[in-house]
C-alpha cells in the first residue's frame, strides 16, 4: 500500500465525511451488527493509522479503537477485548519491542489474533512474523482490497499460507529473536534481563543459541549478520 494509496484514502473519506455524519443512530448500530469481527490498529505514523481505520471499517470491520502508542494499545486490548490487534512487526520509536508488546497483549487476551504490518515482503520480516506466532502478515505494498481480505481470513480462523509455507519453524526461537535484536540495539545483558524479566544466565543462553544458529561470536556481528539477512530477504539463519 503506497504513501499515494493512503493519501487517496484519506482525501475520499474526508469527503465523504460529511454524508457519514448525518447517517441516523440505528442505521450506525445496524452496521455495527453486520461487522465481521472488532479489532484495534497500532502504528506509530499517525497516517497509517487513519488508512487502516478507513480501509477496514470500509470493509464491515469494527474498529474499537486505533493509536500510535503501544501501551495505549495494550489498555485497548484489555478494555475492548477486540478479535484482533493490527501491529508493526518493528517499533522503531518507542521503548517496548514488538515481540514484547505482541507477548503481553495475548497475556492480557489470550483469544487475541495478530496481524502484523512489515516494511519489507521477504524471508526476515516473514521469519520475525512467525516468531511473534503472528496470525497474518501484512507488508505495507499491499492494496487495500488485500488488507481487508487478509484481515478477514484472520478474524475467522485462518493462518496465512505464506507464514506456514515459508517460515513455520524459524531457525530463531521467538525469545532467541527477541534478544538477540535488543542485543544488537546496544541493550547490555544486564539491561535485557531486567526488561523481559529473566536473569543475565537466561541472556547468556540464548544469546549463545542463537550466535551458534547465525555463525557469529558476538552482538556486533549478529546485528550485522541481521541486517545482512534482512537486505538479502533471506530468513535470518537461513543456508
Amino acid at each position: 500500500m503506497s504513501v499515494w494509496v493512503v493519501l487517496q484514502i484519506l482525501r475520499g473519506s474526508r469527503t465523504e465525511g460529511r454524508t457519514a455524519e448525518v447517517a441516523s443512530a440505528t442505521g450506525d448500530e445496524r452496521r455495527a451488527e453486520r461487522t465481521l469481527g472488532e479489532v484495534v490498529i497500532l502504528d506509530e505514523h499517525p497516517i497509517w493509522v487513519n488508512a487502516l481505520e478507513t480501509i477496514l471499517s470500509g470493509g464491515g470491520i469494527r474498529v474499537v479503537g486505533a493509536t500510535t502508542s503501544p501501551r495505549r494499545a495494550l489498555e485497548l486490548v484489555c478494555s475492548k477485548q477486540p478479535d484482533a490487534l493490527i501491529a508493526p512487526l518493528v517499533l522503531a520509536n518507542s521503548d517496548m519491542e514488538a515481540l514484547e508488546l505482541l507477548g503481553r497483549a495475548r497475556e492480557r487476551h489470550p483469544g487475541l489474533r495478530v496481524v502484523v504490518i512489515a516494511s519489507y515482503d521477504d524471508g526476515f520480516h516473514l521469519s520475525a512474523a512467525a516468531s511473534a506466532r503472528a496470525d497474518a502478515y501484512l507488508p505495507r505494498t499491499v492494496s487495500a482490497g488485500e488488507v481487508v481480505d487478509t484481515v478477514r481470513a484472520c478474524l475467522v480462523g485462518e493462518r496465512l499460507p505464506a507464514i506456514k509455507r515459508e517460515v513455520a519453524t524459524p531457525s530463531l526461537t521467538q525469545r532467541e529473536l527477541e534478544i538477540v535484536t535488543l542485543a544488537a540495539r546496544g541493550y547490555t545483558n544486564a539491561q535485557i534481563a531486567e526488561r523481559l524479566w529473566i536473569t543475565r544466565w537466561t541472556v547468556k543462553y540464548h544469546l549463545a543459541n542463537a550466535y551458534k544458529k547465525l555463525g557469529v561470536s558476538n552482538r556486533t556481528q549478529a546485528a550485522g549478520r541481521l541486517f545482512e539477512r534482512r537486505l538479502s530477504g533471506h530468513a535470518p539463519c537461513s543456508g
